[in-house]
């Protein structure tokens, strides 16, 4: 079975701490081949390949400019954009949605509930009136 993966290039957006985050995530699962960091106008600002070759302690010695590249640009740069190339296996889907569970009250089975409980508590135990 071949293994089938596809590249594709991410635009990393959010705070200087969620960008570097989410680009050191990207490294650490080892998919990420490279970043990009480009201005409001198109012009590449900064490239650099990210095979991972090492692990271990040694990943943040060889990355540590890299990332540290990044930050600066980041930081000082107003209107850029941070990309990164990534492989993507082809059973994984790409599309990721945040979602949120709504929990919707309905006021009709809320009452037919509460005159249930109420016609249970009206009903008497034991000899009839007469």
């Amino acid at each position: 079975m071949e293994k089938t993966s596809t590249p594709i290039m991410e635009e990393i957006q959010g705070t200087l701490d969620e960008i570097i985050s989410q680009v050191r995530k990207l490294i650490r699962e080892g998919n990420a081949k490279r970043v990009v960091i480009k201005n409001k106008s198109g012009e590449t600002l900064f490239q650099s390949q990210l095979t991972l070759g090492v692990a271990g302690t040694a990943f943040f010695v060889i990355y540590a400019p890299v990332l540290t590249a990044i930050t600066t640009l980041v930081l000082y740069a107003s209107d850029v954009k941070v990309f990164v190339e990534r492989e993507v296996n082809g059973n994984h889907d790409e599309y990721e949605v945040e979602a949120e569970v709504i929990e919707i009250d309905d006021d009709e089975e809320e009452e037919n509930e509460s005159e249930k409980k109420k016609d249970e508590t009206d009903k008497t135990v034991g000899k009839k009136k007469k």
